[in-house]
């Protein structure tokens, strides 16, 4: 069986544990196997995945008056 391990991921990426079983999570990718082996194609998946809240929406300015 191929797949990836979590630690394999984190050492790709270079960064911490529970910033990639977040990025798993948020993915929504599931393990292969019950000893959390993810698919090959979870690395590109998961690579730009934003974590966090997003970005405060600017309201619209009013047009003025001459």
């Amino acid at each position: 069986m191929e797949g990836l391990t979590i630690d394999e991921l984190c050492a790709a990426l270079k960064l911490p544990f529970k910033t990639v079983e977040g990025r798993i999570q948020r993915a929504g990718i599931k393990p292969i196997t019950r000893q959390a082996i993810y698919p090959k194609n979870t690395l590109e998946k998961i690579k730009e995945i934003k974590m966090g809240r997003p970005p405060k929406e600017q309201p619209a300015k009013p047009a003025k008056k001459k």
